[in-house]
């Protein structure tokens, strides 16, 4: 996979920067609520999309099933 392949759009990168913020203020991962009302999405799916496109880029990870568990990898 190239380079811009990997490469997050915009508001991904928006996201991605948010979400990495939020973990090293408080120590663990937000929610897709949280995510909802940071970045005034509608459905905690709509959250949900935005993190897939990211875990599929492979820029961030998280353990399916467990709370609080979204991180950051180092590609990202």
């Amino acid at each position: 996979m190239t380079a811009t392949a990997k490469a997050p759009t915009g508001r991904q990168r928006e996201i991605l920067e948010w979400v990495r913020a939020y973990c090293e203020s408080h120590g663990y991962s937000p929610t897709n609520r949280e995510l909802c009302r940071a970045f005034q999405i509608r459905s905690p799916n709509g959250a949900q999309c935005h993190l897939n496109a990211l875990r599929k880029k492979g820029l961030i990870t998280w353990i399916e099933g467990a709370p609080r568990t979204l991180r950051v990898t180092e590609d990202a």
